[in-house]
C-alpha cells in the first residue's frame, strides 16, 4: 500500500470514529436541547395564563377549545393550594397517527386573589428516532464531505508535495555502483526531504569510494601475486632439471602443487570479487546446448584419462539471456567438479531442458552439512587439487541470474539442479 494511500485510510478511519461519538455526544445535546425549549415554551404559557387570571380574565373550567389552546386546561379549585410545577413525561392518543406518542406534560398551582387554580398543557415530544435519523444524515453529508476532501488532499499531497521523495527514490532504484557516480542531493521546499537526499547523497558517495577502493585492492593483489607465483614457478621448474635427490624432487613437486593451487586460488577470488561487484552485466542470448556440447568435446580426452562415462540428453536449441563469459564459467565448474569428485570408471549424466540443467555424477557420499555445500571454501572432498570456491562462484552467478540452484544425493549419484527462470529463456 502507498504511504499517501494509507495515510487517507488511517484519516478516514479516525474521523469514522470521531464523527461517532460526536455524533452520540450530539443525540443527547439535540435532545436536550429540544426538550428545555418545549419546557420553557409550556412554563411561559403557563405564566400568561396566569398573568391574564391576574388582570381579570374568566377561564372556563374545562379543556379550552381554540385551536392554539387545544392542549391547555384551566381549571379553579375549590380550595386554596401551594404554588407547585410539575413536569413529567407522558404518552398522549395521536388521532391522525392513531397510537399514543411520548408529549411533555408541565402541571402548575397558582394562587390569584386567594383563589387557587390548576393550569395544565402539553405537546408531543420530537421523538428519539427523528432526531437519530437526523443526527445520522448530518453525519453521512459530513463524512462524505470528509471522504471528498481526504481524495482531494491526497492527490495533492501525492502529486505535489511527495514529488520530491518519489524522484529521489526512482534515482536510487537507477543507481549503479558501477558507473561510480554519487546521487547527488537536491533541495526542496520540504526540510524532512532535504535531509533524506543529503543522506542518500553521503551514503551513495560511501559506496562508491568503497566500491572503488575494494576494485583497485582485489585487481592489485591478483596482478601483484601472480608474478611472484610466476617466478617461483619458472624457479621449481628449472630446480627440477638439477640433480635432485627423489626426497628433494619430492619437495620441490609438492610446491609446485601449492604455488598452482595458490594461482588458481588467487584467480579464483579475484573472478569472484568481480562477479559480486556486477561487473557482467551486459547479457547475451547464450545457446547453452552449443555450450555443454563444445565443452564436453574439449574435455574427451580427460574423461576417457579417468575412465568416465558421459551420457546427455539435450534439449535443441536451448538460449538463455546471460553474460556469455558467466554462462561459460557456469557450466565449466559444473562438469569440472562432476569429474574431479567421481568415483573410478563412473559416471556423468547431464540433462538439459528449456527450465533446468541437471547434471548428475556417481561418487561417494559427503561428510558434511550440504546446506554449507554452496558457500566459499566448504569442501566435500578435502584433497589437495580442491580450493573451495567453485560451488561458489556457481551459486553467485545463479543468484544474479534469478536462477536456483539445489544439491542432492540419492543411490549414489550426486546431482545438481539448476532451474532457469521464465524471463531468462
Amino acid at each position: 500500500m502507498k504511504l499517501i494511500n494509507k495515510f487517507i485510510l488511517i484519516y478516514l478511519v479516525v474521523t469514522v470514529i470521531v464523527l461517532g461519538i460526536g455524533g452520540y455526544i450530539s443525540f443527547f445535546v439535540i435532545k436536550g436541547e429540544l426538550d428545555n425549549e418545549l419546557k420553557w415554551r409550556f412554563m411561559d404559557r403557563i405564566d400568561r395564563v396566569t398573568y391574564l387570571l391576574e388582570k381579570g380574565k374568566d377561564f372556563k373550567s374545562e379543556k379550552l377549545k381554540g385551536s392554539g389552546d387545544r392542549n391547555l386546561i384551566i381549571q379553579q379549585l375549590p380550595q386554596k393550594v401551594a404554588p407547585e410545577t410539575v413536569i413529567k413525561d407522558t404518552m398522549v392518543w395521536h388521532d391522525r397517527l392513531q397510537q399514543m406518542e411520548p408529549n411533555l406534560k408541565v402541571s402548575a398551582y397558582r394562587t390569584v386573589e386567594d383563589t387557587s387554580y390548576f393550569i395544565s398543557t402539553y405537546g408531543a415530544l420530537v421523538e428519539t428516532d427523528d432526531i437519530t435519523e437526523a443526527v445520522i444524515q448530518i453525519l453521512l453529508w459530513i463524512l462524505g464531505l470528509q471522504v471528498i476532501g481526504a481524495i482531494g488532499v491526497g492527490f495533492i499531497v501525492s502529486g505535489r508535495l511527495f514529488k520530491p521523495f518519489r524522484e529521489t527514490l526512482a534515482r536510487i532504484k537507477r543507481f549503479n555502483i558501477q558507473d561510480r557516480e554519487p546521487i547527488l542531493a537536491k533541495e526542496t521546499s520540504v526540510e524532512e526531504f532535504n535531509d533524506l537526499n543529503r543522506f542518500v547523497e553521503e551514503m551513495t558517495r560511501k559506496a562508491v569510494k568503497d566500491y572503488k577502493n575494494l576494485k583497485e585492492f582485489a585487481e592489485n593483489a591478483s596482478h601483484e601475486l601472480q608474478t611472484p607465483l610466476s617466478i617461483t614457478k619458472g624457479k621449481l621448474e628449472l630446480l627440477t632439471e638439477t640433480d635432485l635427490t627423489p626426497e628433494q624432487y619430492q619437495y620441490v613437486e609438492a610446491s609446485q602443487r601449492s604455488i598452482k593451487k595458490l594461482s588458481r586460488l588467487s584467480e579464483s577470488l579475484a573472478l569472484l570479487t568481480k562477479i559480486e561487484n556486477h561487473e557482467f552485466t551486459n547479457k547475451d542470448k547464450v545457446n547453452v546446448t552449443n555450450l555443454i556440447r563444445e565443452s564436453t568435446q574439449a574435455f574427451e580426452e580427460f574423461i576417457k584419462l579417468n575412465g568416465l562415462q558421459v551420457e546427455t540428453d539435450l534439449e535443441e536449441e536451448v538460449f538463455l539471456q546471460i553474460h556469455p563469459v558467466l554462462a561459460d564459467i557456469m557450466w565449466t565448474n559444473l562438469f569440472q567438479n562432476a569429474i574431479k569428485h567421481n568415483i573410478e570408471n563412473g559416471r556423468i549424466r547431464i540433462t538439459l531442458a528449456n527450465d533446468r540443467l541437471e547434471i548428475s555424477n556417481t561418487g561417494k557420499p559427503l561428510d558434511m552439512d550440504t546446506n554449507v555445500l554452496f558457500k566459499r571454501f566448504k569442501k566435500a572432498d578435502h584433497g589437495v587439487d580442491s580450493i573451495g570456491l567453485g560451488l561458489s562462484i556457481i551459486e553467485q552467478i545463479v543468484d544474479q541470474n534469478n536462477y536456483a540452484i539445489s544439491y542432492d544425493y540419492e543411490d549414489g549419484w550426486h546431482t545438481i539442479n539448476v532451474r532457469f527462470h521464465p524471463e531468462s529463456v
